[in-house]
């Protein structure tokens, strides 16, 4: 056994070209209220490891620099910058968007197709680990104390958490969702077979 060297990770790794031609995991996240542009940053970051279909920014969630931007500059500067921090690379890689009215968008997808994840802690919520994940599907995930919007619970299929051991109400946002996209893929069959590794 040897780690792999960042110059090794790098070989493995598509290529800008290669990976436009990629086909993306026909999954969408929609953030919708997010207030931590550390947390949106993540996201991304998140989003573009999983090759996600789409993230989508929703509800006052801040998103970074856009060609028709209409918002004050200094508005502009800071989402962006706090946004890159964490998002590293990932911003130039990620397909996103920003929707102005979430429900609308959701609305549109489940008529193309897609089964709607909310991840809230509610009296009618699933372990994810018992959800029978299939694809394509939107994944839901809202405000860091706040949780979900009513609204948007309403328009779900299927409303997911992730257990709770400690004395904690919650995940952080941006670490939740990567325990939930983990488990979509590996549940849908999106990671590669280990080639009897053990």
């Amino acid at each position: 056994m040897q780690k792999k060297t960042t110059q090794e990770l790098i070989h493995e790794r598509p290529s800008t070209e290669e990976l436009a031609t990629m086909p993306r995991v026909p999954l969408i996240v929609i953030a919708d209220n997010i207030r931590s542009l550390d947390n949106v940053g993540l996201l991304f970051r998140l989003c573009e490891l999983s090759r996600i279909e789409l993230l989508v920014l929703a509800g006052y969630t801040g998103y970074p620099r856009t060609l028709k931007d209409t918002r004050p500059e200094n508005v502009i500067t800071r989402h962006d910058n706090r946004i890159r921090k964490t998002a590293v690379y990932a911003l130039e890689h990620q397909p996103w968007l920003y929707a102005e009215d979430t429900s609308q968008f959701i609305n549109e997808k489940k008529q193309e197709g897609y089964h709607v994840l909310a991840l809230e802690q509610t009296t009618t919520s699933i372990p994810y680990t018992y959800a029978a994940f299939t694809l394509p599907s939107i994944l839901i995930i809202g405000h860091e104390r706040l949780g979900v919007r009513d609204e948007l619970l309403k328009l779900a299929d299927t409303i997911i958490e992730i257990p709770i051991l400690g004395i904690g109400n919650s995940h952080n946002v941006a670490m939740a969702t990567g325990i939930i996209i983990s488990s979509i893929l590996e549940k849908t069959g999106q990671y590669p077979k280990n080639n009897g590794i053990s």
